[in-house]
């Protein structure tokens, strides 16, 4: 337990120490969602693979990219199946509390659900013990999410 919470403080340092990563609140704009990432690579290749905007579908007020038709229909037909945790924050900041920007490329599939990470030692954290990261990461977004 001792070892989680040396891990967490030293994870809260890095991920608030940058500026660039500083948590602003999600903003709906032309930008595409997942910095262009298709939702469906991470799910069925296990890859981060960038969309393409002749393949695109805007759910929920956000634009998400495809990598090909093939791609966009699977997301048409099931997009619960591609859900990404936590609008893409960080998981493991939203675990501490934080809304930290995330790195698409970066992800983790876990229990159905495709979670991003600001940086490599977030995601290592993560991986080390899921479970209790999302069970964490829910309690905070349910307050941060109103936010």
């Amino acid at each position: 337990m001792r070892r989680i919470a040396l891990l967490a403080a030293a994870l809260l340092v890095a991920l608030t120490a940058g500026a660039s990563f500083a948590a602003k609140p999600a903003k709906h704009t032309s930008e595409p969602a997942l910095g262009g990432y298709c939702p469906v690579a991470y799910v069925a290749a296990n890859k981060a693979v960038k969309g393409d905007p002749k393949f695109a579908v805007t759910r929920a007020g956000r634009t998400y990219l495809f990598v090909n038709a093939d791609a966009k229909k699977l997301y048409v037909a099931a997009p619960a199946k591609y859900t990404v945790g936590y609008d893409s924050w960080c998981a493991t900041a939203m675990a501490m509390g934080q809304k930290v920007k995330s790195d698409p490329t970066l992800f983790t599939l876990h229990g159905g659900i495709t979670y991003l990470f600001s940086n490599a030692e977030a995601k290592t954290a993560f991986d080390a013990d899921p479970a209790m990261f999302v069970k964490k990461a829910d309690a905070e977004w349910s307050k941060l999410a109103k936010k």
